[in-house]
């Protein structure tokens, strides 16, 4: 009787091995299409409720900046509960940092215009100072990140956020297709909108990484 259960538990340990793939898949997939979802609706949101030109005191802009603090805060968790992955992960904490204080620039130039620049030149400076000090625990984990299944989607999603959303939301493109009867909202949907799934994908990478590491230190016995 024991030696029938044993083999029945093998068989279902085995089972489960082989369609882990297919689960962890399917599970990605339909957590990346509630993240799209959520960031498309907010979109409709601003458009079609509140009718404004998803400006820079949108909702759209406003989870833009959420996406990219959430994002920065995961790393910086790595860094304070995995000491051999502390330099890599507080330098790109600080890159999302950065750019979370520069989506915040509208805020931080009422203090003085283009205040911005200072906080983000003294976090980039300290995180890119800390990481050149302690290049064990920067450059290994860097390679290793690389490696990671959610890095292909990083890498598109910077590419999309910097390079793409840029030229496709060029004012000079938009009065070209829409002539006499340009209107700057519009302009603005299609970039702020781009730059919105680049932030979705950013985020989901962010947690793709982290959320795994963060779980497997929570899991490790307490050293007394």
């Amino acid at each position: 009787m024991s030696l029938t259960t044993t083999t029945d538990s093998q068989q279902q340990s085995q089972a489960h091995s082989i369609y882990q793939p297919l689960i962890k898949s399917v599970s990605l997939f339909f957590l990346l299409a509630l993240l799209m979802a959520l960031s498309a609706f907010t979109i409709h949101i601003d458009v079609l409720h509140i009718q404004n030109n998803v400006g820079e005191n949108s909702w759209t802009e406003l989870l833009q900046e959420t996406y990219l603090f959430i994002a920065s805060s995961l790393f910086a968790m790595v860094a304070i509960r995995q000491p051999q992955q502390r330099g890599f992960a507080i330098l790109v904490s600080a890159f999302f940092g950065v750019m979370f204080i520069r989506e915040m620039d509208s805020v931080l130039d009422q203090i003085v215009h283009g205040f911005w620049k200072y906080p983000a030149w003294l976090l980039a400076s300290s995180a890119i100072g800390y990481a050149i000090m302690h290049r064990k625990t920067t450059v290994e984990p860097l390679m290793d990140y690389m490696k990671h299944n959610s890095f292909s989607l990083m890498l598109g999603a910077m590419v999309t956020l910097l390079v793409f959303s840029r030229i496709f939301g060029m004012g000079s493109l938009w009065q070209g297709i829409m002539q006499e009867h340009y209107v700057r909202g519009v302009k603005n949907l299609a970039e702020e909108g781009v730059e919105l799934l680049a932030y979705s994908l950013i985020l989901f990478t962010a947690a793709w990484y982290c959320i795994p590491n963060l779980k497997r230190t929570a899991s490790k016995p307490s050293v007394k």
